[in-house]
């Protein structure tokens, strides 16, 4: 299965919408930290996938950008559009309340749940999409 994954320019937009949307100052604390945020889904050590499985690469984009400043404002609603994006380029959808999605955000941002809790939530709030984002 080939994995779309997001690039540092789609997660610096993704939260330019969430500000656009939800409102907040923009800026990030860290240059190049997206960079490296980026890429930690898709790392292999010696040939294996640290994390292995769509649902866990979602979940370390979610928790990422939840629980480390990297931006100055938006990091939970970023944290989550970064995995529903994620999960919609590789056809996915979260169906979640605002309120279940609030209260779960908080969790992760504060460390509730760990890195498989993340993924098992998403798994269990996803299905198949009719329309998944279109690959570029």
């Amino acid at each position: 299965m080939n994995i779309n994954h997001l690039t540092a320019e789609d997660i610096r937009e993704i939260h330019v919408e969430a500000l656009r949307l939800y409102g907040g100052t923009p800026g990030e604390h860290e240059p190049g930290s997206i960079e490296l945020m980026a890429e930690k889904p898709a790392m292999e050590l010696f040939g294996h996938e640290q994390y292995p499985g769509l649902f866990l690469k979602a979940a370390v984009y979610f928790e990422g950008f939840a629980t480390r400043q990297f931006f100055v404002d938006g990091n939970k609603r970023t944290a989550y559009l970064c995995a529903a994006t994620f999960l919609r380029l590789n056809g996915y959808c979260i169906i979640v309340s605002d309120d279940e999605l609030y209260h779960f955000s908080l969790d992760v941002a504060n460390k509730k749940v760990n890195l498989d809790d993340i993924a098992r939530w998403l798994e269990t709030h996803s299905e198949p999409c009719s329309n998944p984002l279109p690959d570029e």
